[in-house]
């Protein structure tokens, strides 16, 4: 049968770009991961297992098996070529507890071999924001009875909510040295980092980790990376707009959608709206996460700090030891 790469994420880390443009156009790949623009799973028993893995409660039972009929059933289709699965939400806030899926997938499929994308933190948490963070989307904070979350956030005000739990949600899901050990621990010498940063400022080398872990050509995934850019923020007249569409009760995050008439390629016109990140979060960022960022470049060999990664100087082991 084939063998089977998981794509685990990071969100916002050119990961749509490779599920449209690169991973469906490969020779030799049988991609089963989320289908653009519809966003489900191009197979249904697949996004049934894959929701479990991700939200199942363990007292209700285990959904590694059910993941584990679902892949086998589609390594048998894809033959001897290379069987690609591929989601954000595997590590995302909506995961909830990212080693909990971790081990879900090493007993589903124990011999995968894992790809996570990521990206610097701050430039993360800022797209972020612009997609999801301004509209209290992916919070998941216990609310106080009286609180009112407004549908429309400043960076502060979402900052505030995202900060409430410092082990959850978004922080934990930057934890990147943490997020990437936590695979490292579970699929041994298989778990490869792929910086979205490397796109832009070394091609060549991202196609080439590309190229290892999917088993193919790496300047076949180099040509089909060249024009890849999918995503976009909203443009400074669109969050106008939201703010404006809020007043009448309706969350304004469709505007993000490809698809749209001459007034709305009129909205997307002009600057991003938000184009930079709070220097305080900034700040708290690059603090948080300097000496893990450290610790990653260390183990994988990658430039982060030449990439814009905040690493500090650190000298202590890997978190090989820590509890997930």
């Amino acid at each position: 049968m084939s063998g089977v790469v998981l794509h685990v994420g990071l969100p916002k880390t050119g990961t749509t770009s490779l599920q449209r443009a690169v991973f469906p156009q490969l020779p030799g790949v049988h991609y089963a991961g989320k289908s653009i623009p519809g966003y489900a799973f191009t197979n249904p028993e697949l996004t049934a297992a894959i929701s479990a893995t991700i939200s199942a409660d363990g007292v209700l039972g285990d959904p590694a098996p059910r993941l584990r009929a679902a892949v086998d059933a589609l390594r048998r289709e894809a033959g001897t070529g290379t069987l690609v699965i591929s989601t954000e939400s595997l590590v995302h806030p909506a995961a909830r507890d990212i080693a909990l899926v971790a081990d879900r997938l090493a007993a589903a499929v124990p011999d995968a071999r894992v790809l996570i994308t990521i990206r610097e933190q701050d430039s993360l948490a800022l797209s972020w924001y612009r997609s999801h963070g301004r509209f209290a989307m992916y919070l998941f904070l216990h609310k106080f009875e009286s609180e009112r979350v407004a549908a429309h956030l400043t960076q502060q005000e979402w900052w505030t909510f995202v900060t409430r739990d410092a082990n959850a949600g978004l922080l934990a899901m930057l934890d990147l040295d943490a997020v990437v050990a936590c695979y490292e621990r579970r699929f041994a010498g298989r778990v490869a980092v792929l910086p979205l940063e490397l796109l832009a400022a070394g091609r060549s080398r991202a196609a080439a980790i590309l190229g290892e872990v999917l088993e193919v050509d790496p300047s076949r995934c180099g040509a089909l990376m060249s024009s890849a850019h999918e995503n976009r923020g909203l443009s400074a007249r669109e969050a106008r707009m939201s703010r404006w569409l809020l007043r009448f009760g309706i969350r304004a995050d469709f505007l993000e959608a490809r698809d749209r008439g001459p007034f709305r390629r009129w909205l997307a016109k002009g600057p991003l709206a938000d184009g930079a990140l709070d220097p305080a979060i900034v700040a708290e960022i690059r603090r948080r996460y300097a000496s893990g960022n450290a610790r990653l470049a260390m183990r994988t060999g990658l430039p982060l700090d030449a990439l814009g990664y905040a690493c500090a100087g650190e000298t202590a082991p890997p978190p090989g030891e820590r509890e997930d």
